[in-house]
């Protein structure tokens, strides 16, 4: 909700092109002033971010002789870039599934589901929206957020995000989609377009909205190869409200350098392993890899309600996000660092690379009912 004073659309005669730059304030900012000010001098605020404290502002491209940093109330900018979705492999339509799809089988999810669901705890998929008439997802699908185009629902025309919601909290026996957490409230924060590409401004909205929600996970099934100083203070924010981060290493088989935000210390970064425990050929590996998780030849939801089979970092990251659920439920205040550690003292080595370990559902839910004085067997 914007505020009364905040200024209206900009005259037609006046829109010429424009481009976006992502403001930060000082801390004891005149947040009025400032935007005020901004529009004085030309420029057009879009967007508030309170919880970042950042302004999204329109400039002319040409002709622009305000200088940012002269501003009194601004610490910094950056200029807004689009980041696009790590492509997955597409698959084909599938048809014959198992009633557990392999990836829950192998992390030994299914065989918590009598102790936990991950009910209620609110998972965000930040991503290409969510095909919410899906058989498999509709029963947890609480809403969300067109980042995009606010007027219009965060609905899927692209699949990548559907496809990662299947995978957390799937609940359709019939379909064999029964995803790691089938019990937990799914929001679509849609900041991708059907193309499957975002603007940075997008992804700190998406990130901003979470928190103004309350968002216990945020899935971040994306990469950018590029460090952002925002992104990073977006994530720093969020990882302070506690926020639980999990995001995707990229699919460029590189051994050494994996994408933001995974990179990021308070992120949880996930890379991929296939159906024989080894990592898969298309996973980065390196500095920020905290977890393998299963991301080969995942089956999950599809848009016009079929099923398919994808394979990417970007299936592995919600194997992790619902196992988080499934711990949440169990102990709702458990922080970022804390799931963290369930994770890897609950893994399993990687076969071929004794540095990572590879996510064990089963075992950390097991970990945590010991330190709780439980016994999960």
């Amino acid at each position: 909700m914007l505020p009364d004073w905040f200024p209206g659309p900009i005259p037609m005669y006046n829109r010429r092109p424009r481009v976006r730059k992502i403001i930060h304030l000082r801390q004891r900012r005149d947040l009025r002033g400032c935007i005020q000010e901004l529009s004085r001098v030309g420029g057009r605020p879009v967007r508030v971010l309170p919880h970042l404290g950042v302004v999204i502002g329109e400039f002319l491209q040409t002709g622009d002789s305000y200088s940012l940093e002269g501003h009194p109330d601004v610490a910094h900018w950056e200029p807004d870039i689009q980041v696009t979705l790590s492509d997955p492999f597409v698959g084909e339509i599938s048809r014959n599934i198992p009633s557990i799809p392999w990836g829950v089988q192998e992390i030994g999810a299914h065989k918590t589901w009598r102790y936990t669901k991950g009910r209620g705890v609110k998972v965000a998929v930040v991503d290409t929206g969510i095909a919410n008439d899906h058989v498999a997802v509709q029963g947890n699908y609480k809403g969300g957020v067109n980042i995009i185009s606010p007027m219009f629902t965060p609905y899927d025309y692209n699949g990548h995000g559907t496809h990662v919601a299947g995978i957390i909290a799937g609940r359709s026996e019939e379909l064999g989609i029964l995803g790691v957490a089938p019990r937990v409230h799914l929001y679509a924060v849609k900041a991708f377009n059907r193309r499957g590409s975002a603007s940075l401004s997008d992804l700190l909205s998406a990130i901003n909205w979470c928190i103004e929600n309350r968002m216990d996970i945020i899935n971040m099934s994306f990469g950018m190869v590029k460090v952002s100083d925002s992104l990073r203070q977006a994530i720093q924010t969020a990882y302070r409200r506690k926020i639980v981060m999990v995001a995707a290493s990229g699919n460029q088989g590189s051994n050494g350098n994996i994408d933001y935000p995974a990179r990021f210390d308070e992120t949880i970064g996930v890379t991929a392993t296939g159906k024989d425990g080894k990592l898969a050929s298309f996973s980065n590996t390196g500095a920020g890899v905290d977890l393998a998780a299963p991301g080969d030849k995942i089956t999950s939801c599809w848009l016009n309600g079929v099923t398919r089979e994808m394979s990417g970092t970007s299936m592995a990251v919600p194997h992790v996000s619902g196992t988080a659920a499934l711990l949440l439920y169990l102990k709702p205040d458990l922080s970022p660092d804390q799931l963290r550690q369930l994770f890897t003292q609950g893994g399993v080595p990687v076969s071929g690379h004794d540095g990572y370990r590879r996510l064990n559902a089963h075992h950390s839910v097991q970990l945590l009912a010991r330190y709780m004085g439980r016994f999960i067997p």
